[in-house]
């Protein structure tokens, strides 16, 4: 089992849970099960997000009485907003179109993605509900967005040059690591492209 099968259909389900708080709040209640059942990848996760035990061994891990509300730290610091009350306080609505957006264009899938675009060309310039308000073009660098979507289809080159001449901006800027960075500067501390073989081609399409 990985973490996206863990998490399953839920990180998909922005209808059902309309409500950004709402959904964030079911998936830190399916973390505290994965803590329960103890499993590996779930401590990955908080030794990567929760800001008291960043790069702390699993096993290590495993040994502390972890409890629900170190779930909710761990998807605050994941989906980069400064805190579990930030996200309690908030009313956001999903965008629906950019959510699937992200989805089809960490699946490799540069056809729905084309088609999703061309019915709402605003997309390329529009920015995650999320704390790092990232842009679609973000999303290529594989860095400082939600675990599971950090991801480098082997299309990727492809999609990110779609994106730039849809008018996406390489100079824009998210908010993560306590700072703003370009899709670029992401991209080049990001290991995801690189294992894939892809990081010097993307390198040189934003550059």
């Amino acid at each position: 089992m990985t973490l996206t099968s863990f998490y399953g259909n839920l990180l998909y389900q922005t209808d059902q849970y309309p409500l950004i708080k709402d959904h964030l709040s079911i998936i830190a209640e399916r973390m505290w099960e994965g803590i329960r059942a103890n499993h590996d990848f779930i401590f990955q996760e908080i030794n990567n997000y929760h800001p008291d035990y960043l790069g702390r061994a699993i096993e290590e891990l495993k040994t502390l009485s972890l409890t629900i509300e170190d779930c909710k730290t761990t998807i605050a610091n994941e989906y980069s907003f400064k805190n579990w009350d930030v996200i309690e306080q908030l009313e956001d609505l999903y965008d629906h179109d950019f959510e699937k957006a992200v989805n089809f264009l960490i699946g490799g899938n540069l056809k729905e993605l084309k088609k999703l675009i061309k019915t709402n060309p605003l997309l390329v310039t529009k920015r995650s509900k999320y704390g790092h308000r990232a842009t679609l073009l973000h999303y290529t660098a594989s860095n400082g967005v939600e675990m599971w979507r950090q991801k480098s289809p082997s299309n990727l080159p492809e999609i990110t040059q779609f994106l730039i001449h849809q008018g996406a901006d390489c100079k824009a800027t998210m908010q993560v690591y306590g700072g703003e960075f370009t899709t670029l500067t992401l991209l080049k501390s990001s290991v995801h492209p690189f294992e894939a073989g892809i990081g010097e081609e993307m390198i040189n399409i934003l550059k």
